[in-house]
């Protein structure tokens, strides 16, 4: 029987909801763990919508479309994400606004699975799940090695990351995602939001949560959106910068230590 090693860890983020900042967190996640000295790839899989590209102020996302179509192999369908003073990691998108994956279903969502599955050029592949709890979105967050809600402290944000984590054990059975609290005013309005969701899931669906830890509010990620720049680069030192570096270092913990007990396959 031949054997080759496993490839990257899948490590999907999603929210149920959208203008959790989601995506900022994907991408700044990625930029510290890529810092950190691991090998991404960043998944635009906001299939409908794409804007990944757009956040880093870059004028292409790489060709999503064509490798699920099968027309180009991966490493021909992604862009170089070079900030300078900071490593590099690799987007694999669709161009922005093009609207070119909206009809994607859940078999698009097995298709990007299974090519991710293959990126072994990478460690982890940090795939930002489009907004809602659609069924392609819920798939790639079930077929994700981890998965990771964002929540903000509004109740609705809450009340959408309850829906997210109920339809993602619908289809893992026991294995819920861990949670992130982005844009919290502190630690204390973190912990409280987290505890909300971490009760209610307790208590309604008999399953416990992961609090991964929170990101503050930071007028730093505000400037740094509208200026289309990586945070990292614009403020190494604000709070959220700080926060985000941290939850990196906790992921590649874990991932450490789940790499460690994976089998070949």
């Amino acid at each position: 029987m031949n054997f080759v090693a496993a490839g990257p860890t899948l490590i999907a983020i999603g929210s149920g909801k959208g203008g959790t900042g989601k995506t900022f967190l994907t991408l700044a996640l990625a930029q510290a763990l890529a810092d950190q000295g691991e090998r991404v790839l960043v998944c635009d899989a906001d299939l409908g919508l794409a804007n990944a590209a757009v956040h880093l102020g870059l004028a292409e996302a790489g060709d999503l479309p064509a490798l699920l179509a099968g027309k180009i192999a991966l490493a021909g369908a992604t862009v170089p994400v070079a900030t300078p003073g900071h490593a590099h990691f690799d987007l694999l998108g669709a161009p922005a606004g093009s609207g070119a994956l909206a009809d994607a279903n859940e078999d698009t969502a097995a298709s990007l699975a299974t090519q991710l599955r293959r990126a072994h050029a990478y460690d982890l592949v940090a795939i930002d799940l489009g907004a809602g709890v659609g069924a392609p979105v819920m798939a790639l967050a079930a077929m994700a090695d981890e998965t990771i809600v964002a929540m903000t402290p509004d109740p609705a944000a809450l009340t959408d990351a309850y829906a997210f984590v109920k339809l993602m054990l619908k289809r893992t059975g026991t294995r819920a995602p861990s949670l992130i609290v982005n844009r919290a005013s502190g630690a204390g309005e973190a912990k409280r939001s987290a505890e909300a969701l971490i009760r209610a899931v307790k208590n309604f669906l008999r399953v416990g949560l992961t609090y991964r830890g929170f990101v503050p509010a930071d007028a730093h990620v505000s400037e740094a959106l509208c200026r289309q720049k990586a945070l990292a680069a614009l403020h190494p030192q604000s709070p959220a910068q700080l926060a985000v570096t941290a939850l990196a270092q906790g992921l590649r913990s874990r991932e450490a230590l789940a790499k460690a007990a994976r089998p070949l396959r």
